[in-house]
């Protein structure tokens, strides 16, 4: 983008950078920040936002995702690989980083459905699991190599031990003897250049035998290592070196894997650090309170190929603090130059750094503070000339400096250029200083490009009013406060107040008419006129105000109206129903007194075959029991474990087999390593024969069927649309579990496309399902959007 630094100074876009720096968490990403650039490109722009919407999107799903942890660890893989040794710490820090991209990468994959950009993006995640593990075994958490780092540390560390325990006895032997109590200057052992010592006094060093290794400043004391524990203190500091020499050969190994995985350490840390300034982007969205833009999409339909019309609603400066006021504004369609008039302090420059500073932050991919309903084409190119810049030591006048600025922009403006202008033809005569305003629009008119200015010269707004393609804004004053409203209003130009506020603060009024009598006639009826227009602006607001206020309470009086019509049916619906109830019991107790009437008539027939009945009845009972006896028998009797080898089995012998009360079926003799093929119940497998313990021949069996009814598959569609998330879920949940029990390998969930609300909601659910094994969309000819493939886990 061809946007000078001295534009991105000047519309404080650095001051934003340093604020999203703040929300990185490490060296890397937040280098990423500082280094971030406006795009001209229109597909990267676009790139951009949809990875921060993806970004945001994870920040909801995962409130406590964080990449604390990471560090950049380029500097320490380059060293690695020039065969360089790592220190510990360094070796950790390596490890940690490592770790963490491998549980960043499989977080972003399982949310892959909703996050396409930060899945193809942490596709560049390097799996160095088996190196972090490999540096995790060998390091602790304190940078210590510990014992499990090789077997030869683990026994030179053991042998250490043993030889430091044997110095220490020796020494507290000789200590201990009587020798050692008259010569020693205290009962203790110390250390002087990596040997144990015992304080001796001097004048009784010839008492024990020793090397001498240290004297007291006042010569009174020698530290001297008795003769008796020198080779101890030999063997135990031989181990030491060894020991060291071993840890050194470690180090060396471990550096020599991370110099062999130098490039993917390299490609991890720049991924992670992008995948940070993403996250970055969203944490910054938030602090700014830019809840509606970006928004996930494809094609961030709020971005255009400029030139194109740019809009913005309710957009608000980002580093204002307290209540902003927020403008809206548009310019680039009907007319490419907005002309912004009013009082100083009235928030021009505010208006004007705001069009700027959002477009540099959206074509940086970053959130902007602004409505739905905005619409930001992608441009080339963005100029400003923005406050005073008077140069003392190019001896350069606020004129002379505005006038160099706007030259060098001229010179670079273009139809998809977006031009910013602050007090236009301010510091010289406002005649001349008028007409080269006049010039400079019209040559940006020409051009073509997208122009917002601010000016305090009364005759520009008529120039603005009968040029096409110029338009008239103003910034609100409140005479009554004699403050500023900040409200940024298109069309109107803005009011000269000066004589207003004089009066207002008590100006005598004989100056005032004698000011006014300097005023030119056409200048006085041009001031009336806008001070009429405001008047009837404000008239007609305030009818639109009450207007609104009467179509709500005539929207609350239909409601009511509504209401009681709705009970009046549902009172009518009630007397029916009641009407209804009642007729349906007559009809019943009508049909009652039938029933006994016939039955009546009927007893003298039923008596007559009473007996015959009951003899009837007593056999079919006897049957029953005989049956149900001989099928509790099949089903419970536990066959005794057969003595000495069993029968061959053949295709439907029943099968007793240990542990259970309930026989199998075989399906097929055993083959060579003693497998077969057994039934039992509803469910087929393979056993040993080992496991049988009784064998009931097939001819000598009654076989009862104890298999189950298939399961009927449920469909392979589920349609949800309409429902809420909390409505569509249970449905689903019984939908899958049937489909799981029948064996279907997948399933349709058709939800519809509509706001979104619905499709994420259930893919947020099923995401962690359990018997869901994994999510997709289908084409745009199957649903598209609108459909959830949902693949059963097995």
């Amino acid at each position: 983008m061809s946007t000078s630094a001295k534009t991105l100074a000047t519309l404080e876009f650095e001051k934003i950078l340093a604020r999203l720096a703040r929300h990185t968490s490490f060296s890397a990403s937040r280098a990423l920040a500082l280094a971030l650039r406006p795009s001209p490109d229109y597909a990267e722009v676009v790139r951009r936002q949809r990875i921060t919407a993806e970004a945001r999107r994870l920040l909801e799903m995962q409130p406590n995702f964080t990449l604390g942890g990471a560090h950049d660890v380029r500097p320490q893989a380059r060293k690695a690989a020039l065969a360089g040794v790592l220190e510990p710490a360094e070796l950790l820090d390596i490890q940690a980083t490592l770790s963490l991209a491998v549980s960043l990468r499989n977080t972003i994959q399982r949310l892959g459905i909703n996050l396409p950009l930060l899945t193809a993006l942490a596709e560049g995640l390097a799996d160095l699991s088996p190196l972090a593990a490999e540096i995790s075994r060998c390091i602790n958490p304190r940078s210590e190599l510990t014992d499990a780092a090789s077997p030869m540390l683990s026994e030179l560390r053991r042998e250490t031990r043993l030889a430091h325990d044997r110095l220490t006895a020796k020494l507290q032997r000789i200590l201990s003897s009587s020798t050692g109590r008259h010569a020693a200057q205290e009962p203790i052992v110390t250390l002087r250049d990596g040997r144990y010592v015992i304080p001796v006094k001097a004048e009784l060093r010839g008492q024990l035998p020793g090397i001498v290794h240290d004297v007291s400043s006042s010569g009174a004391t020698v530290f001297l290592e008795p003769l008796d524990a020198v080779e101890l203190g030999n063997t135990w500091r031989e181990l030491q070196l060894e020991e060291q020499r071993e840890v050194e050969r470690i180090l060396r190994a471990l550096s020599a894997q991370v110099g062999q995985a130098a490039a993917d350490i390299e490609t991890t840390v720049e991924t992670v650090a992008e995948l940070d300034l993403a996250l970055a982007k969203a944490k910054l969205g938030e602090a700014l309170a830019c809840n509606e833009l970006p928004y996930l999409s494809d094609d961030q339909p709020w971005l255009a190929h400029g030139p194109a019309e740019l809009r913005l609603v309710n957009a608000r400066h980002p580093l204002l603090t307290g209540e902003v006021v927020p403008i809206s504004i548009w310019v680039g369609d009907a007319y490419s130059i907005v002309l912004i008039t009013g009082p100083n302090t009235g928030g021009k420059t505010v208006a004007l750094k705001t069009v700027g500073l959002l477009t540099l932050m959206a074509q940086a991919g970053l959130p902007i503070p602004a409505d739905l309903g905005s619409r930001i084409p992608v441009f080339d190119s963005v100029h400003a000339d923005i406050g005073d810049e008077q140069s003392i030591e190019q001896s350069l006048s606020t004129f002379s400096s505005h006038v160099g600025n706007i030259i060098r922009i001229l010179a670079k403006a273009e139809p998809n250029s977006l031009v910013l202008l602050d007090e236009l033809g301010a510091g010289t005569d406002p005649s001349e200083g008028t007409a080269l305003a006049q010039a400079i629009l019209h040559h940006l008119l020409d051009v073509g490009a997208t122009t917002v200015a601010t000016t305090h010269h009364g005759q520009l707004k008529l120039f603005a009013h009968v040029t096409p393609g110029i338009v008239n804004a103003s910034v609100e004053f409140d005479l009554e406060t004699l403050a500023p409203t900040y409200r940024l209003t298109i069309g109107l130009p803005g009011q000269s107040n000066a004589l207003a506020i004089a009066d207002r603060l008590g100006m005598p009024a004989d100056i005032l008419d004698r000011a006014r009598q300097h005023i030119a006639p056409d200048r006085q009826e041009l001031e009336s006129l806008l001070v009429e227009i405001q008047r009837e602006r404000q008239q007609a607001a305030d009818a639109a105000r009450a207007e609104q206020i009467a179509r709500r309470e005539a929207e609350a009086i239909r409601a009511g109206l509504a209401e009681k019509l709705m009970a009046v049916d549902t009172e009518h619906d009630r007397t029916l129903e009641r009407t209804r109830r009642e007729m349906e019991r007559e009809l019943q107790q009508t049909r009652a007194a039938l029933r006994t009437a016939a039955k009546e008539i009927a007893r003298a027939e039923r008596e007559a075959a009473a007996a015959a009945a009951k003899e009837a009845l007593d056999a079919a009972k006897q049957k029953v029991e005989a049956v149900e006896e001989r099928v509790e028998k099949v089903r419970r009797k536990r066959k005794p474990r057969r003595k000495g080898p069993l029968p061959p089995i053949a295709v439907g012998d029943r099968l007793w087999l240990r542990d259970l009360s309930q026989p199998a079926e075989a399906l097929a003799p055993p083959d060579e390593h003693g497998e077969l093929a057994v039934r039992l119940g509803a469910f087929h497998g393979k056993i040993n024969v080992s496991e049988v313990e009784g064998v009931d021949k097939a001819e000598e069996v009654a076989t009862v069927d104890t298999s189950l009814p298939p399961t009927e598959p449920p469909p392979s569609e589920l349609e949800v649309r309409g429902m809420t998330v909390d409505e569509a879920m249970p449905l689903i949940d019984q939908h899958l579990d049937a489909a799981f029990r029948a064996g279907l390998p997948q399933v349709r969930i058709v939800h519809g496309k509509g706001t979104g609300t619905l499709r994420h909601g259930i893919r947020d659910a099923l995401s962690t399902h359990p018997l869901v094994k994994s999510l997709s969309t289908p084409p745009p000819t199957e649903g598209g959007e609108g459909v959830t493939i949902v693949e059963v886990a097995r």
